[in-house]
């Protein structure tokens, strides 16, 4: 995929953060949030506020400011298209924006089909998610690099680099998809005192993986002699190790499932919900089912699990270059095509196929929940890599978090700010979440946006979904 190419790092100038492994902001922490509360805490499902929520359609990625200036097709699922098209994935790629600061370069796409919860009388709950992710991810690839997959080699606004040092890098591309299924149940019920359970089950199907690593001694970014508006990308003591697990091909179904054309594996979800107190429910009209705690701790762990790829059609290639000049064309080459782009264009020493099992983003949760005034929230939530194995590049990364979110909740409506303190970044992230009704709008970074300084990136939402609430006549 475009990352898999060395210079698609470049393209990495941005994009974004998952969100705490691309959850929703502000509904991942609501007590209304249901189906989407579920993928970040499925015990949400014990004692649940619906009787049924279904989940019409959500898309979610990272952009950067460019993506209102050059509205692409598609652009904003850039990390979902990698695997099944080579159509201007250059120019989409330069609207993602990523909300890791230099270093990684963090790219996530999502989207959330049609999906749905349903209540199992006052205490029990099930939902079934359909899910697909896509992530990119770059390691130790030079701002001057950056800045010139960013800006574009024939435009005359790339800066010169003379002689500079580089060393060891890499660029991963990988998507999936899984199908969920999520079970809570309430275990106690006290007027103070409630505790919560849930657990999910999920299949990883359709998983395509692309990369590149290796290492350059040094590069220089200078202009032509002929026309100085257009510069090359000369680099010296170039090693390589590119491959894929599948090639490039547009999507069918039938294949999605066929562990001998993508990857498939297993993952699973736990989590825990306690709710201290019972002060808020002295103010409650009849049929009214905000919540009466005081303070709300949660724990959960989620995407502990693998994708295995043993496909029939992978491809790894290994080899050398004492040097090599890239310009706007083989860059272009690269983006578009991915690592079969850069397997064209650089030769192959050795060549042999991929088998191996990479990790799902695992991530361990740990939320405080304090309701201050009745319907107003203040959330403090950590998000932390779970068991990271050390030097294993191509597990799929989960970008450590601590979040703080006002939120103002109710029925029919939810309006969050949260505030993230990403592991790396110069400056917290600031973002907004609206909920009206059926449709729901969110940014994890609206200062993301902004052309200058730290991250440049915000991963956005935009959702519809139906519902209706499990009323205390509904439950008795």
């Amino acid at each position: 995929m475009k990352k898999s190419a060395l210079y698609s790092a470049l393209f990495f100038s941005l994009i974004s953060s998952v969100t705490q492994a691309q959850q929703i902001p502000g509904l991942s922490t609501s007590n209304y949030g249901g189906i989407y509360r579920a993928t970040y805490n499925p015990s949400v499902l014990g004692g649940p506020k619906h009787k049924w929520q279904i989940n019409i359609g959500t898309l979610g990625g990272s952009i950067n400011y460019r993506y209102f200036r050059f509205l692409g097709e598609n652009s904003l699922l850039y990390p979902l298209l990698a695997p099944h098209s080579t159509k201007e994935l250059y120019g989409r790629s330069r609207t993602m924006g990523s909300l890791t600061n230099e270093d990684p370069i963090h790219v996530a796409s999502e989207i959330r089909w049609p999906s749905a919860m349903i209540a199992l009388g006052k205490y029990q709950g099930l939902a079934l998610q359909f899910r697909t992710r896509g992530y990119v991810l770059a390691n130790h690839i030079p701002s001057a690099v950056r800045n010139l997959y960013f800006h574009r080699l024939d435009t005359g606004s790339t800066p010169s680099v003379t002689n500079e040092r580089w060393g060891d890098f890499n660029i991963v591309q990988q998507s999936f998809s899984d199908v969920s299924l999520s079970y809570g149940a309430q275990i106690l019920d006290l007027e103070s005192h409630k505790i919560k359970i849930g657990a999910t089950a999920k299949r990883v199907f359709g998983a395509r993986v692309g990369y590149l690593t290796g290492s350059v001694d040094r590069f220089i970014i200078s202009p032509q002699s002929a026309n100085s508006d257009i510069s090359d990308l000369s680099i010296s003591g170039f090693t390589y190790e590119s491959g894929y697990s599948a090639p490039n091909r547009g999507v069918s179904l039938g294949n999605l499932f066929n562990s001998d054309k993508y990857g498939s594996g297993w993952g699973y979800d736990l989590g825990f919900t306690y709710e201290l107190g019972s002060y808020w429910g002295k103010s409650k009209e009849v049929f009214d089912e905000s919540p009466e705690y005081l303070i709300r701790l949660g724990a959960s762990l989620t995407d502990i699990g693998s994708i295995r790829y043993k496909t029939n059609d992978s491809r790894v290639e290994r080899g050398r270059q004492a040097a090599a000049l890239i310009g706007q064309t083989e860059l272009e080459t690269i983006a578009d095509k991915g690592v079969e782009g850069f397997m064209s264009l650089y030769a192959a020493d050795t060549s042999a196929t991929f088998n191996k099992t990479v990790r799902l983003p695992q991530a361990l949760h740990l939320e405080a929940d304090i309701q201050l005034v009745k319907g107003f929230f203040v959330t403090l939530s950590q998000t932390k890599r779970f068991k990271e194995r050390s030097g294993e590049y191509l597990d799929i990364y989960q970008p450590n978090v601590f979040t703080i979110t006002p939120r103002f909740e109710d029925e029919d409506s939810d309006f969050a700010f949260p505030i993230s303190f990403i592991e790396g970044n110069n400056r917290p992230s600031i973002g907004a979440v609206g909920h009206f009704g059926p449709i729901f709008l969110g940014l994890s970074s609206v200062n993301g946006l902004w052309k200058r300084g730290g991250a440049r990136g915000s991963m956005v939402y935009l959702g519809f979904t139906a519902w209706k609430l499990n009323r205390k006549k509904d439950k008795d």
